[in-house]
């Protein structure tokens, strides 16, 4: 038999000389003596290199013992209700465990209570009999002998102490919407309570009806409340607040067209209920384009394909119409749908530009004017400005605004697909679709859309006008030039859209330009009253400050103001109009009498003198209008028999910029007065908007503003004349490439 084989390391003096070699292992050792002396001193430093790099091979740690926890330890749920327990795995290589309840695997519901695989605990109907506490446990399903475990002690429903919490507290509903309210208290479920609506079992048509949590409301408005009473033990009962609105919607500028900025069918938001710690923003819209047209809003809207929406509508610069979810929570900013009106081989309008040199508007022009709805052909009509894109060969762009009817479920353009709006042939001067600003918001009164244009910042020779199309057939029933035989005389209004009263006399106030009735007639820096006849706008009354030509040379329009309708009045003045403009002053005008123009005298019902320009519209509620100049502060004043008196106002100093407000009110109750601070006239440095809400009956009392919680809160950049539009328990905000939305802080959004 042959000796058995061993290997020996041969190394020698060069590089190559290193290798292995096979011999008998009875001869390994006298070798190795024979040559111990040339390489004994070798080997010794590279075992000591492997000893040491292997962390010693001669000696090892104990192993970390493997640790499972349940958390939490111990617990008391009430027989059938739900606990989730976690299982946390500490020196494992593996996580994963398994869970028995009194060592059965994933328990029994019907003796000790059944958990899943995620942890979720559910204890039996009925406390047991025998073993009112069971233990839950977790293992390690690398290793079963690896566990950990809690003490549960199951309680009867009987037993449950206090008051039942209901989730949302406090809620704002459509008459066509529905709402999930929910027990929180202690792992309780819906139905293990009897439901209520005020006092009524399950509610009724009046009330709404409930059942299991699930809230269906009446089909006309209140507030109402929902009660959760606990079958096992009926001492114990909780109850959330609902309100349903049966606002239609908010279809114009400032809702109305008297521009009086109150809505009063909103439930949900109040003085009580409007605080930074309770209210605040819920989440912001990206755009394509800045937004300074207000935000509309129609309830109940039949989206094809996609069930019933309340709806909040955006325009933006770049001529693009946004439709979005007004209630979504789970994905808000997707679109229900998103239209373009810009025609091929077009773009929205690069501001400034070679021909359009002011900044005001900035950094495109597109959809500026607020919108209008008709709700009874659920049409949206639009105004949208659009150039040709430059080439090469042609480096003059042509300008077009144009009139568009949408379809208010779908976005798409309703036939004929956008209406360029321009003077007729006979008409001179002609419309100059360059110079001409579409900035005042878009009137629907008596089947007519009424479009006005003032300027780009004053540039050129532009003129002001007022154009009226057919809501139904979208072609042009009359033009009106504000200075025939001269120059201005914009229609811009801060961008407040013009007004009408009951018997269809539109009022607008016009900008800097040449005044002369006797020649022109030219109507520069007037408040107008026009009436539609045979095609034809005509003015039937004005009012011209007797001051004119000091306004008109100082550039203190009295159209950057938007004229406010009051309601009818006691007195001798029954039917009321307010405008004010730069030039710092309010003028209370009679709309049956407006005087014209007295050199010698204000022909004026009352003049009020601000702190600074009116580039805004006042706002009126509840025999209460809102005042907020430039370099002045929110003032409020009492309207009694035709006059006003001022009864509060913002403490502090003046405030640059003002602003114009809007109202929210169940009624004539729970008033809020509702602003947007933020930019000037100077684009650089850009300003945060900022949301403020005041008590309407004390507007020295600010609720709340949105930098109060700036990490939270903070809205977008602002842009100029930004209004909030408030509806069903949300402020919706305009602003740079962002639509801000801003609600209850512990809602939950209607179905």
């Amino acid at each position: 038999m042959s000796p058995p084989l061993d290997l020996q390391i041969r190394i020698g003096s060069s590089r190559d000389d290193v290798g292995f070699t096979r011999q008998p292992k009875d001869a390994l050792l006298p070798r190795a003596l024979r040559r111990g002396a040339s390489y004994h001193f070798l080997l010794f430093p590279l075992l000591n290199i492997l000893l040491i790099s292997c962390g010693s091979l001669l000696s090892s740690d104990p192993p970390v013992p493997v640790i499972v926890t349940v958390s939490p330890a111990s617990a008391q749920p009430f027989a059938g209700t739900t606990i989730q327990f976690t299982a946390t795995v500490q020196n494992a290589g593996s996580f994963a465990v398994n869970w028995q309840v009194n060592g059965i695997t994933n328990g029994d519901i019907t003796t000790v209570g059944s958990i899943s695989v995620s942890g979720l605990y559910t204890a039996p109907n009925s406390v047991p009999t025998s073993q009112p506490t069971v233990k839950v446990t977790a293992l390690l399903q690398s290793d079963p002998t690896k566990t950990g475990s809690s003490s549960v002690t199951i309680q009867p429903l009987s037993a449950f102490q206090g008051q039942l919490s209901l989730s949302p507290k406090l809620s704002s509903v459509t008459t066509s919407q529905t709402l999930q309210l929910d027990v929180t208290s202690d792992g309780l479920s819906n139905n293990q309570a009897n439901w209520a609506v005020d006092g009524v079992p399950n509610g009724n048509n009046t009330t709404g009806t409930i059942t299991s949590g699930l809230y269906t409301p009446p089909n006309s408005a209140g507030s109402h409340t929902i009660t959760a009473t606990l079958i096992a033990n009926p001492s114990a009962s909780g109850s959330a607040q609902v309100a349903v609105t049966d606002l239609a919607g908010m279809f114009t500028w400032r809702n109305d067209n008297s521009r009086t900025g109150q809505n009063q069918k909103e439930f949900a938001l109040t003085p009580a209920t409007v605080t930074s710690s309770t209210f605040g923003r819920l989440f912001s819209c990206l755009l394509d384009g800045n937004a300074y047209a207000q935000p509309l809003y129609v309830a109940n809207l039949a989206i094809p394909g996609n069930g019933i929406h309340n709806v909040v509508i955006v325009a933006t610069e770049k001529d693009s119409v946004f439709a979005f979810d007004a209630d979504a929570n789970a994905n808000p900013c997707v679109p229900l749908w998103q239209t373009s009106l810009v025609p091929t081989g077009e773009e929205a309008v690069p501001s400034p530009n070679a021909d359009i040199t002011s900044a005001d508007i900035f950094p495109f022009i597109g959809i500026t004017g607020t919108p209008v709805i008709d709700p009874r052909s659920s049409t949206l009509y639009v105004v949208a400005k659009t150039r040709t894109i430059p080439t090469t060969t042609n480096l003059n762009p042509a300008y077009f605004p144009r009139l568009f009817a949408l379809d208010l479920a779908t976005g798409r353009s309703i036939q004929p697909p956008g209406m360029e709006i321009s003077t007729p042939a006979t008409v001179i001067p002609v419309f100059s679709p360059r110079l001409e600003n579409q900035r005042a918001g878009l009137l629907l009164d008596n089947g007519n859309i009424y479009v006005a244009f003032g300027s780009h910042g004053g540039q050129g020779d532009y003129h002001g006008w007022l154009f009226g199309y057919d809501a139904s057939t979208m072609q042009q029933t009359m033009a009106f030039d504000v200075t025939p035989t001269g120059l201005q005389g914009g229609i811009w209004q801060s961008g407040g859209g013009p007004s009408a009263d009951s018997n269809h006399y539109v009022f607008v106030a016009t900008g800097n330009g040449k005044f002369d009735v006797a020649q022109g007639p030219d109507y520069g820096d007037t408040l107008l009253k026009l009436t539609l006849e045979n095609h034809k706008l005509l003015v039937r009354d004005y009012f011209t400050p007797r001051d004119q030509g000091e306004l008109n040379a100082a550039d203190n329009d009295l159209g950057s103001g938007g004229p406010l309708l009051l309601p009818d009045q006691p007195g001798p003045h029954p039917r009321l109009i307010l405008i004010g403009g730069k030039g710092s002053t309010l003028y209370v005008i009679d709309r049956d009498h407006m005087g014209k123009y007295e050199p010698a005298s204000d022909a004026a019902v009352q003049t009020i003198k601000l702190g600074g320009g009116l580039l805004a519209a006042p706002a009126y509620w509840n025999h209460h209008v809102y005042v907020f100049a430039d370099n002045d502060v929110l003032k409020e004043f009492t309207l009694r028999d035709g006059r006003l008196e001022m009864t509060s106002k913002l403490p502090g100093g003046p405030l640059e910029p003002g602003a114009t407000p809007t109202i929210s009110a169940n009624g004539n109750r729970d008033g809020i007065v509702w602003t947007i601070s933020g930019r000037t006239w100077e684009i650089i440095p850009e300003k945060i908007a900022v949301l403020h809400a005041f008590d309407a009956l004390d507007v020295a009392r600010e609720l709340y503003n949105s930098d109060q919680n700036s990490d939270r809160d903070r809205a977008g950049i602002s842009v100029r004349f930004s209004i909030p539009t408030v509806v069903n328990g949300r402020v919706y905000i305009g602003a740079r490439s962002e639509l801000d939305v801003y609600g209850l802080l512990t809602e939950t959004r209607a179905r």
